[in-house]
C-alpha cells in the first residue's frame, strides 16, 4: 500500500499538493535552480514584488478585503484558495520574511533549527490595511539584504542546508530562488481574485 494522501486530506492546511503535481513541481524548481543566477532571481524578486504591490494598492473598483474562492493554481495548496487579496499579501509578507532569515543563515553556514509547518503561514481573516507598509519594508529588507550577500561574495554560498517540506534539503542560493518563484505565484492568484471580483 502507498501513503498517498486522500483527496479530503489535501484539503487540509499545510496539505501539500497532490503527488504528480508535487513531482512535477519539484523537477521544475530543480532546473530553475540550477541555470537562475542569484542576480537575475533578484531582478525577478524585485519585478514580482513590484507587481505584487501594484495590485495591492489597487483602487476603489474592488474590496481588497473579500475572500474570493478562485480555481487552485498550479502550485498552491487547496486550502490556500479562499483569500482576499490583503490575506495574500499577508501571506506574503510572513513568507518572505521568514525565508530572508533561512538565507542569511544558511549565507553564513549555519542552518537554522526547527521545522517549518506550512499551516503557520496561512493568513488571519482580520488583517488590515497596515499589511501593505509591512510587506514594503519586508520586500526592501529582503532585497537589500540579499544584493549585499551577493556582492560580497559573487553569489550565495552554496554549503549549509535546509529542509523545505516539499523540496527537501535545499541551500541558500535555492531558499532565494524559491522566494521569487513563490512571489510569482501568488501574484497570479492575486490577479484571479481581483478578476473575479469585476475588475478588468
Amino acid at each position: 500500500m502507498t501513503n498517498q494522501p486522500k483527496p479530503n486530506d489535501l484539503h487540509r492546511p499545510g496539505a501539500g499538493l497532490p503527488p504528480f503535481e508535487k513531482i512535477a513541481v519539484g523537477s521544475g524548481f530543480k532546473i530553475f535552480t540550477a541555470f537562475a543566477t542569484d542576480r537575475y532571481v533578484l531582478k525577478k524578486f524585485r519585478r514580482e514584488a513590484r507587481e505584487v504591490l501594484r495590485l495591492a494598492e489597487g483602487d476603489e473598483s474592488y474590496d481588497p478585503f473579500q475572500t474570493v474562492k478562485v480555481p487552485r493554481l498550479f502550485g498552491i495548496e487547496h486550502s490556500s484558495c479562499n483569500w482576499s487579496v490583503m490575506m495574500t499579501l499577508e501571506h506574503l509578507c510572513m513568507t518572505t520574511f521568514d525565508m530572508l532569515k533561512i538565507i542569511k543563515a544558511l549565507h553564513s553556514g549555519v542552518a537554522p533549527r526547527g521545522a517549518i509547518d506550512i499551516a503557520d503561514y496561512k493568513p488571519a481573516n482580520d488583517v488590515g490595511f497596515e499589511v501593505l507598509d509591512r510587506f514594503r519594508q519586508v520586500e526592501l529588507s529582503y532585497g537589500l539584504d540579499v544584493e549585499a550577500m551577493i556582492e560580497s561574495q559573487g553569489r550565495l554560498v552554496n554549503g549549509a542546508t535546509y529542509l523545505h517540506p516539499w523540496f527537501g534539503l535545499i541551500n541558500a542560493h535555492q531558499w532565494h530562488c524559491l522566494a521569487a518563484v513563490h512571489l510569482q505565484i501568488h501574484r497570479r492568484q492575486m490577479q484571479k481574485i481581483i478578476a473575479i471580483l469585476g475588475v478588468t
